[in-house]
């Protein structure tokens, strides 16, 4: 989809960090005037747009620039409450750049992604955990295997995996997901801690493959759980009934499949291999000591081999 003149004074005005009313003072004119422009009810003259891009810190050439962008709905776009409208934008605007730098390696690379999951009906959590072994059968991952890189495993499969840097901007967002040109998109902020990460990731991957109207939330982190904690293993690695649980058997467990020590605790207490006080107890023993799992990460790769690539043969500088 081409960008509008119109669209572009809006973004560079919010990257500059003004609202209609302070861009019109340092302009000369009304916020009326500054949304008639935006909505593009009134072309700019060339000396206008010398203006806008004065005030804006930026070039006519850019302003200028309606070369056609991936359409992008910003449907599936979480952030903290309190993050600013023009914080929003500016993230936006950052996925969707690095959204069409992305199918723009693609096309270089003559490359095209399929959709290999499809969406799935789904109305319980029963449902919910077998799509999950599902999934893990189509990877060709054992049941009672660990994932040992997620991000890896998506981005072979054709998924779009994309980080964005945490900064005073970026801070409160949270995550994105979106099917776009028919490829599944994921995008995290940079992981802090990878168990979260790799968690949101399995939880987004739900969101994209379930259909539900109801109960999508609880659906799709059981699929999460299923996914990375399936239920074999867990039953294997703890037994069926336990009295009490070594928190040292958790860390052990934690540093195999790569999941946190909380959704450890909920997936036993889930299959009722402990009680909830016994869950409740490890949770505080967690809380309480301020336990942290060991450092671990995963990145995605894809584009930055592609980039690598084309580069090393001379198609992009």
């Amino acid at each position: 989809m081409k960008k509008t003149v119109g669209e572009n004074l809006k973004l560079y005005r919010m990257r500059a960090n003004l609202s209609m009313a302070n861009a019109g003072k340092m302009l000369s004119m009304s916020a009326p005037a500054i949304l008639k422009y935006e909505r593009n009810q009134i072309i700019a003259s060339l000396s206008r747009l010398e203006d806008f891009a004065k005030a804006y810190n930026t070039t006519i050439e850019d302003i200028l620039d309606i070369e056609e962008t991936t359409l992008i709905k910003f449907t599936n776009f979480k952030c903290r409450p309190s993050i600013s409208e023009i914080k929003k934008m500016k993230i936006k605007d950052l996925i969707i750049s690095k959204v069409d730098a992305y199918f723009n390696l693609l096309k270089l690379s003559e490359i095209t992604f399929q959709n290999k999951f499809g969406v799935h009906m789904i109305s319980t959590l029963k449902e919910a955990e077998s799509l999950a072994t599902k999934l893990r059968i189509f990877f060709t991952v054992p049941i009672k295997d660990p994932i040992s890189n997620l991000v890896y495993l998506l981005e072979n499969n054709n998924m779009m995996i994309i980080t964005i840097p945490r900064n005073d901007v970026t801070k409160d967002f949270i995550g994105f997901y979106e099917t776009i040109n028919n490829v599944p998109v994921i995008v995290v902020p940079e992981a802090e801690n990878s168990y979260e990460q790799r968690f949101s990731i399995a939880k987004y991957l739900g969101e994209l493959l379930i259909i539900n109207d109801y109960n999508k939330e609880a659906l799709t982190t059981q699929f999460a759980l299923s996914l990375l904690i399936p239920r074999d293993s867990i039953i294997e690695e703890f037994d069926q009934k336990r009295i009490k649980i070594s928190f040292r058997e958790i860390e052990i467990f934690s540093n195999n499949f790569r999941v946190s020590y909380k959704n450890i605790v909920k997936r036993l207490k889930e299959i009722e291999i402990i009680t909830p006080s016994n869950a409740k107890y490890l949770n505080i023993h967690i809380n309480k000591n301020n336990i942290k799992e060991n450092e671990y990460y995963e990145v995605p790769y894809f584009y930055e081999k592609l980039k690598a690539k084309l580069t090393a043969k001379g198609i992009i500088k």
